[in-house]
């Protein structure tokens, strides 16, 4: 596993999911799948999983199956907010028991993107197809977080800016902790990860979207952090 890279130390694995979420990844990108980290944990004999997490989001469907497979595992998972949780990447970060958001950190919520062409019937059920799979995500909010169904569907809508302090008051997060107060172990794990990363030529590299693949820098430029889509 390379751009969600793992470490497993007695009962404690760490799980870096730093970059896109896609179905098909491509390592080199930084991307990855609902498949990579189902692998990487399926077989894991540990009592905690702890998930950090600074995506700009991706596949919908890759980021209910990451979802999915954290809730099912029998380890107590905590989730990190190490930079961005935007779009389809909220989902992992929602499956923590615990879910710890940074102080420098940020998270971003919107409806389901997709895209057709065709008659004017295949774009009427296209956009249906979007209502219905955003209606779908917003059941990880109310159930996780405890949040109001029309209170998520609102800040969807609106494509909204979440800080670290607003998160804790919808309940995304369920704590904030300083860089400088967490887990020293955890840190020195990452550390050993990501040089070890950077040693093999495979440093996290720019977030591109999926489709189309566009530089992130002129996604930042222009603030168009639109990378959740239903498949």
């Amino acid at each position: 596993m390379s751009y969600c890279a793992m470490q497993k130390t007695d009962n404690k694995a760490e799980i870096y999911i730093f970059g896109d979420i896609t179905t098909c990844p491509w390592p080199i990108l930084g991307e990855v799948s609902a498949k990579t980290v189902a692998d990487g944990i399926q077989n894991l004999d540990v009592t905690e999983i702890n998930v950090h997490i600074n995506s700009y989001g991706g596949a919908v469907s890759e980021g209910w199956g990451i979802y999915n497979v954290l809730l099912e595992h029998k380890a107590t998972v905590t989730t990190y907010a190490d930079g961005f949780v935007a779009s389809a990447a909220l989902y992992p970060f929602l499956a923590g028991d615990r879910r710890i958001a940074g102080s420098v950190s940020a998270f971003f919520l919107h409806q389901v993107m997709t895209g057709a062409d065709g008659y004017a019937a295949d774009l009427r059920k296209a956009a249906e197809m979007a209502d219905t799979m955003t209606e779908i995500g917003v059941s990880a909010f109310v159930e996780r977080a405890g949040m109001q169904r029309e209170t998520v569907l609102q800040l969807m809508e609106q494509e909204t800016w979440l800080t670290p302090e607003q998160a804790l008051q919808y309940g995304i997060a369920t704590a904030i902790v300083r860089s400088d107060a967490q887990d020293a172990a955890s840190q020195s794990i990452k550390k050993r990860v990501l040089a070890a990363a950077m040693q093999m030529g495979k440093a996290p590299a720019p977030m591109k979207q999926e489709t189309p693949r566009q530089s992130i820098m002129d996604t930042v430029a222009g603030m168009q952090f639109h990378f959740l889509r239903g498949d």
